[in-house]
């Protein structure tokens, strides 16, 4: 794989993302608005935790779901309706490198995201350093995997890029009230806590809290202080969510992902 291809397809899909309005909107005006959400929360004590800080660890998996998943859908669909896909495998370009470079786009604009974020919970509302930032990125980078998997199986089954807002809803409906982004799942009944667990953003949200704040955010109410080593071992289970994630996009995607429409 040409990594330089890449590049070059990946510098496509910014020029393309630019020119529209409502996927710009969708990368960087909604994750401004739900950061903006945050400032009522500061100062309220969630679980022993600042609640702006809580949301705020949230919304790092959050913006998954605008930068990467709904990004992709629209661009891999409006792309496939223009016969754009189909021209780009005419080339010398593999598919790897084709669909790679939507992929880098995203990560990259997401990247300036979780970085303004993390900024943002220092200055603005008393945060901190992340605890262990090399677990914080691992987690985050596997949400990056698995959503941009997921989006070539939603991608194929939306008809065209004006539907691809509508189709991307019951994923980001069921991670936005179940995904642990506006409280921790221990909150929850047992009964609802445990297969909320299971859904492809609660362990992107799990990671990334027991990353930044040191602290034990799998099954545990009082949040208790974990160690480098002992953070990792808490966050496993979210781990194997994550793979299982990975395994069953990557097998649907294989089956259900188009790259020319239906009636070509």
């Amino acid at each position: 794989m040409n990594f330089t291809a890449m590049l070059r397809v990946s510098r496509l899909d910014l020029t393309l993302l630019w020119r529209n309005r409502t996927a710009m909107f969708s990368v960087f005006g909604l994750p401004l608005l739900f950061a903006g959400m945050l400032v009522p929360m500061k100062g309220q004590d969630i679980g022993g935790v600042d609640g702006a800080l809580l949301q705020g660890t949230g919304h790092l998996g959050f913006f998954l779901l605008f930068a990467v998943f709904m990004n992709l859908v629209t661009v891999f669909t409006a792309r496939r309706e223009d016969l754009t896909l189909k021209r780009l495998r005419g080339t010398a370009l593999s598919d790897a490198e084709i669909t790679g470079g939507g992929i880098v786009t995203a990560t990259a604009m997401y990247a300036l995201q979780v970085l303004a974020l993390v900024v943002v919970l220092g200055v603005a509302f008393g945060g901190r350093f992340p605890a262990d930032p090399v677990l914080l990125l691992v987690g985050l980078a596997g949400g990056v995997a698995v959503f941009a998997t997921l989006s070539f199986v939603i991608s194929g089954i939306t008809p065209n890029a004006e539907l691809a807002q509508l189709t991307v809803l019951p994923i980001m409906f069921g991670c936005m009230l179940g995904g642990g982004v506006m409280f921790p799942m221990d909150a929850l009944p047992d009964w609802l806590a445990q297969p909320t667990r299971l859904l492809p953003l609660s362990p992107v949200v799990e990671i990334s809290r027991t990353g930044y704040f040191g602290q034990d955010f799998y099954d545990h109410g009082a949040h208790p202080s974990v160690g480098v080593l002992e953070g990792w071992r808490t966050c496993l289970p979210s781990f194997i969510v994550l793979a299982v994630w990975g395994v069953l996009g990557r097998s649907l995607a294989i089956r259900w992902f188009r790259w020319e429409p239906r009636h070509a």
